[in-house]
């Protein structure tokens, strides 16, 4: 028990390691999930996404937005104001790119959700050496975040299950994959699941499974192009 601890211990520190490895250097990321979307990030804090039309940046505190009309401006801007045709998915994209925490940082959170942490394993990831350590969550804290996606879902339509198996099919796993030749994060992969019933007349339940899932993929550093005007208002000194 005292060889698990330690050895769980020692891989939570070396994933720490390859965290900040990573935010020391520039890199771009791609995220790929309910809201896909894909930026750069450089260590003087300078934090670039892309979603769909829309394109954030943020320095320090602030942040500007241009959406499709090709305007920067501020998130409250974006929100609160009105156009002819709406994008009924305006609001969630703007808040999403306007987020403050940049990808290797939301690799970290993670880990405060983690109860179990594997010895990793080398894998060979899209050509490129690995470590692959398996991590698994806390049980409260997959089913306090499922249950709030699947009240969003079931407002959205999603049919309301007669049933959420909580106790036995609760499932959730993130798999973190640290480059070998640097120690730099290169991808990480998240799924959360919990099995929902529905009452079926005269036979047994129609279980389902309902899942989420989350890649986070680093790449190289790539450069980030904002016009002059933006890079004034965002304070960019060079």
């Amino acid at each position: 028990m005292i060889l698990a601890l330690a050895l769980s211990l020692a891989q939570e520190e070396a994933l720490r390691r390859a965290i900040e490895a990573t935010a020391a250097q520039p890199y771009s990321y791609q995220v790929k999930g309910r809201f896909e979307r894909a930026g750069e990030w450089r260590p003087d804090g300078l934090l670039s996404s892309r979603m769909k039309q829309y394109q954030s940046a943020r320095y320090g505190e602030r942040v500007l937005v241009k959406g499709p009309e090709g305007l920067w401006k501020t998130p409250d801007e974006r929100i609160g104001e009105k156009v002819e045709r709406p994008d009924p998915e305006a609001v969630d994209i703007v808040r999403t790119l306007a987020a403050p925490e940049p990808p290797h940082r939301a690799v970290e959170r993670l880990l405060a959700d983690v109860t179990k942490i594997r010895e990793p394993e080398e894998r060979e990831l899209e050509g490129t050496l690995c470590a692959r350590y398996s991590l698994y969550y806390r049980s409260d804290v997959l089913k306090e975040g499922l249950q709030k996606q699947l009240e969003r879902a079931i407002a959205a339509g999603l049919p309301k299950p007669d049933e959420i198996r909580w106790s036995s099919g609760l499932k959730g796993q993130l798999r973190i994959y640290v480059r070998k030749k640097d120690g730099r994060l290169w991808k990480a992969v998240e799924e959360r699941s919990v099995k929902i019933a529905y009452k079926v007349p005269d036979g047994p339940p129609d279980v389902k499974t309902y899942k989420l899932e989350m890649e986070l993929s680093f790449g190289e550093a790539a450069p980030v192009a904002l016009p002059p005007e933006v890079r004034e208002r965002l304070g960019l000194k060079d």
